[in-house]
């Protein structure tokens, strides 16, 4: 840089660095540390001096070049408070494949399970951050970091502090919408008979061992059972998983409000609103509002009856036993009918209400008329009547979009002896064939070949 007869102060663009040029001719004016920091204080540096280079600049007489001379402090962002929870939160409820391509019943995870004492999150509090400084003292904001509101919830509590949470019950641990609720747990380590007895429990129940013929097992929560089923009758509020599967000998039936997952089922009746995973159905009735998936090696529909309102993917239907199979998707013609009676029944309720709401405005002005007590009491009835019709309604009409575009897909062998339906249509299948698709058309099931 060229010599200048005067002494300068260069501030960087974002005003954090400050350089100071002193010519050599006017090196002799400035010798000490007052002079040079009023000097800058006139140059509106009035921030982050740096005392060991103003300090070597004067003793080595550093002249024609710009010494760095100050420096500001950068802010510091604040970052927010967090929760580590020391449970699982994300764990798989499907099983998984082998290798092999045989299923892994045993990896489902259903239920994450908690001890009373046991830890189950720490919160972090936020960092508020620092605030910085130019050289010219203006203060630079740092961001501020935010606190959590506490974990809302039961069957835990939070320490005075605030950082960590505890259980205070055994018990299943779940976290739904930043709400965590421990709840109950019915845990057999053994198999359930009859000297046990039936369970009828409000929340989860997880049996390690196999439930015997003649036992009833219900909850609202999911059920979990380790060993075989035989006949017994397993109904469940959310999710079934059966490791191990079911011996039914026509005498078992399970149902469930959510999806079933099982090793096979044999002679059994199954009913999911969801859907439903397994290797084998053999001579079982089944039915599910969601969609059939038999995806292990040997997975196959032998016998009986299974329908799916949305889809069914299995490996074999049937067997060279030519044994009468039948699998059916979509909805039958008592679901239209149905569907045609309750938007008639809704139309009727409406109107039956519109005029009671009139009536009411003629009565309005009449104290203790039994009239319009009456009245009331009729629109208090109907209105339940239209509102339980009005739901039905929703759900069988949504039951039919979900069951538009469905198939039957067949990776391995379909045999004969086995019929297929798709809603109100239906075809048999007369010779063995592979690898087919079953789509509907609009007046006839048509069977297309499963692209490689």
């Amino acid at each position: 840089m060229a010599a200048s007869k005067e002494p300068r102060v260069r501030i960087s663009d974002d005003e954090m660095q400050a350089f100071l040029y002193i010519p050599y001719e006017l090196m002799d004016n400035y010798k000490d540390m007052e002079t040079v920091q009023l000097f800058l204080k006139q140059k509106g540096v009035n921030f982050g001096i740096i005392e060991e280079n103003l300090k070597e600049l004067l003793e080595k007489q550093l002249c024609d070049r710009e010494i760095l001379i100050a420096e500001g402090s950068q802010s510091q962002d604040g970052t927010d408070g967090y929760y580590d929870y020391k449970f699982n939160l994300d764990f798989s409820k499907k099983p998984k494949i082998r290798p092999d391509g045989t299923v892994d019943y045993w990896s489902i995870k259903m239920v994450e399970t908690v001890e009373k004492g046991q830890v189950i999150a720490e919160y972090h509090k936020a960092y508020q951050g620092q605030d910085g400084m130019n050289v010219k003292g203006k203060i630079i904001l740092a961001k501020r970091g935010r606190d959590q509101v506490p974990l809302r919830g039961r069957g835990f509590e939070r320490s005075e502090d605030g950082s960590t949470y505890t259980a205070v019950i055994d018990g299943k641990i779940e976290m739904m919408n930043g709400r965590i609720t421990i709840l109950p747990v019915y845990e057999i380590s053994g198999d359930v008979d009859l000297s046990v007895g039936n369970i009828d429990f409000r929340g989860d129940v997880i049996i390690h061992g196999g439930v015997c013929s003649g036992v009833s097992i219900k909850a609202t929560g999911t059920i979990t059972i380790d060993g075989i089923v035989e006949g017994a009758q397993i109904e469940a509020g959310k999710d079934v998983v059966l490791r191990s599967g079911v011996m039914g000998a026509s005498r078992a039936s399970v149902t469930s409000r959510g999806n079933i997952t099982a090793k096979f089922f044999e002679y059994t009746k199954v009913h999911a609103n969801g859907s439903i995973q397994a290797d084998v159905f053999l001579n079982c009735k089944v039915s599910c509002g969601g969609s059939i998936i038999l995806d292990g090696r040997k997975a196959s529909i032998v016998g009986g009856e299974v329908w799916a309102i949305e889809s069914i993917s299995v490996q074999t239907i049937g067997s060279d036993g030519e044994v009468k199979t039948k699998v059916r998707i979509g909805n039958d013609a008592n679901v239209m009918r149905r569907i045609t009676i309750l938007r008639s029944k809704i139309e009727v309720e409406q109107e039956n209400l519109y005029k009671i709401e009139e009536g009411l405005k003629i009565l309005n002005d009449v104290k203790n008329d039994p009239r319009r007590t009456e009245l009331l009491r009729v629109k208090i009835r109907d209105s339940a009547l239209l509102a339980n019709d009005t739901a039905e309604l929703e759900k069988l009409e949504n039951q039919i979009q979900r069951a538009k575009g469905g198939s039957i897909s067949v990776k391995g062998k379909v045999y004969p002896g086995v019929w297929v339906e798709m809603d109100d249509l239906r075809i048999s299948v007369k010779e063995e064939q592979e690898r087919l698709e079953f789509v509907k058309n609009p007046d006839k099931i048509v069977m297309c070949q499963l692209e490689s």
